[in-house]
C-alpha cells in the first residue's frame, strides 16, 4: 500500500501542471477554488484535524504542502463528500486524504485514511 501511495503522489506531482505566479503570500487561505489544478484528478494530502462539522460536512484542518495544486502548509476549512463517514474523526487526529476539484469548482476531500489505520494497513 505505501508503494503504490507512493507512485500515486509522485505521479501526480509529475504530470500535473503547477501555477508560476502562486506562492504563500498570494495564497487565499479561506478560498477553495484554487486555480493551480484545472482537471478532476485525485490528489494526495496530509494533514491534522482540527475540527470536524458534520451537519457542514466540512472539516478544519492543517495539512502538510500540496506540490500538485501548489498548495503551502496552511490550516483551512475542506468540503467533505457527502459519501465520506466523518462521525469517526476528531480533533488531534492525523490523516492522509484524497482531494478532488468538483464539477463546481469546489475541492473536496474525497476519502480519509486516519494515518493509524494507513500504518496498520501498509503493515500487511
Amino acid at each position: 500500500m505505501r508503494n503504490i501511495f507512493k507512485t500515486l503522489l509522485l505521479a501526480s506531482a509529475l504530470i500535473l501542471p503547477i501555477a508560476a505566479y502562486a506562492d504563500h503570500h498570494k495564497h487565499d487561505h479561506g478560498n477553495h477554488q484554487h486555480k493551480a489544478m484545472q482537471h478532476e484528478d485525485v490528489v494526495m494530502g496530509s494533514g491534522v484535524i482540527h475540527s470536524v462539522s458534520r451537519m457542514n460536512n466540512k472539516i478544519n484542518l492543517t495539512h502538510a504542502p500540496i506540490p500538485a495544486l501548489n498548495w503551502p502548509e496552511m490550516t483551512m476549512d475542506l468540503d467533505v463528500a457527502e459519501s465520506v463517514d466523518l462521525k469517526s474523526l476528531s480533533s488531534g487526529q492525523k490523516i492522509k486524504f484524497h482531494i478532488e476539484l468538483g464539477e463546481d469548482k469546489v475541492y473536496r476531500i474525497t476519502k480519509i485514511i486516519k494515518v493509524d489505520d494507513y500504518h496498520t494497513h501498509d503493515a500487511k
